[in-house]
C-alpha cells in the first residue's frame, strides 16, 4: 500500500470536512463526523482530520495510479466546493 498526506489550510476545516463526506456518501461509503472522516473509494481510502487550522487528509492506494486518481479526486472536488474562495491542497510526496 502507498500512501499519501495533505493539508489545506482553513480555519472552517470541519465544516468543509461535513461538507465533503456528506457529498461523497452519496456514491461511497463514509463514516464522518465533526472533527474526521473515513471515506472508502474505488480506488483506496481517504482519512480526514479536521483540527482549528486546517483539513489533513491521508490517501492509502495499491498502487501509485491509484494514489494519484484519489489526490485528483479530492483535489477537484477541494476546487470545486471552494470556487468563491479558491483553497488548495498542499499533498506530501507518497
Amino acid at each position: 500500500m502507498i500512501q499519501t498526506q495533505g493539508q489545506v489550510a482553513t480555519p472552517e476545516a470541519s465544516r468543509w470536512l461535513q461538507r465533503l463526506c456528506h457529498h461523497f456518501s452519496r456514491k461511497i461509503a463514509v463514516r464522518y463526523d465533526e472533527h474526521q472522516g473515513h471515506a472508502t473509494f474505488p480506488w483506496g481510502v481517504c482519512e480526514m482530520r479536521a483540527d482549528d487550522t486546517a483539513l489533513h487528509f491521508s490517501c492509502t492506494a495499491a498502487s501509485g495510479e491509484a494514489l494519484a486518481r484519489g489526490r485528483l479526486t479530492i483535489d477537484e472536488h477541494i476546487k470545486l466546493f471552494s470556487r468563491k474562495s479558491p483553497l488548495a491542497v498542499r499533498w506530501e510526496a507518497p
